[in-house]
């Protein structure tokens, strides 16, 4: 069998190659359409630079923003990363911020802003031939740190132009890819006096196959807060996961004692 699989894959290599390839679903072995493994890593860019965000604009009506103790999601509640495999037009201009809206009207009373900071996944689909069948990789960054300018003014860390961006994609024949952005509405993690906007962003993933459409779906969950520090959710709760001790397995059930 191992034989045969290395011949396989130059042919379906060679037929991927071009579009609209003269293969039929049925035509391809069981193990192509199959996910071995999954894997994901991550490069990390921080900044503390002084920087200047471009102002953010409202984008969602005045009834659809949460509030929290006055700070201000202003930016979209979810956007489309990539869909059917493809980079989404929509990631290109969407972003959530977490900002009091007063601070929307008048721009240049925020000052100390730092950044960007930015984090670059890469996510691999491996099937039963061996061959990656999805390669898809996307930036998140985002600015934090910016404050009250004025004195006497409560001074905060607040959070601005957080983006989920496309950088590239390969998707074999046959495999789809599609990641979408749902946002929380921002909290407040500080104090009245001294508020630090935290924000959480939920990316669900759907990897699907023409022979599967419905395919898994699951979610990677980010949190960053005011202070510049990001929290890749999903990665600890693995980690914890592998950390709890296997159950213990017992041949026939321990004898009890009566008194």
């Amino acid at each position: 069998m191992k034989n045969k699989i290395i011949f396989l894959a130059p042919l379906l290599l060679s037929a991927f190659s071009f579009p609209g390839a003269p293969l039929l679903a049925g035509e391809l072995p069981a193990a192509y359409y199959q996910v071995q493994t999954r894997s994901v890593s991550v490069e990390t860019r921080r900044s503390a630079a002084a920087a200047v965000p471009a102002r953010p604009a409202y984008m969602r009506a005045p009834d659809k923003i949460g509030l929290a103790l006055g700070i201000a999601n202003a930016g979209l509640a979810a956007w489309k990363v990539f869909s059917k495999g493809a980079p989404s037009g929509e990631a290109s201009s969407a972003y959530a911020s977490a900002i009091p809206p007063e601070m929307f009207n008048d721009w240049s009373s925020v000052a100390d802003w730092a950044g960007p900071n930015e984090h670059i996944y890469s996510y691999t689909v491996t099937n039963l031939m061996g061959m990656d069948v999805i390669k898809v990789k996307y930036a998140i960054s985002f600015y934090h740190g910016g404050t009250e300018k004025e004195a006497g003014k409560t001074s905060g860390r607040y959070i601005a132009n957080f983006t989920v961006r496309p950088l590239s994609i390969d998707v074999k024949w046959g495999w789809h890819f599609d990641l979408d952005v749902i946002m929380s509405d921002p909290m407040n993690i500080g104090t009245v006096p001294r508020p630090v906007a935290m924000m959480q962003a939920d990316l669900k993933w759907h990897v699907y196959t023409m022979l599967s459409p419905k395919g898994e779906v699951g979610f990677w969950t980010y949190s960053l807060d005011g202070n510049g520090n990001f929290t890749d959710s999903t990665s600890k709760d693995l980690a914890r996961t592998k950390e709890l001790p296997a159950p213990a397995i017992y041949g026939q059930a321990p004898p009890l004692a009566w008194n």
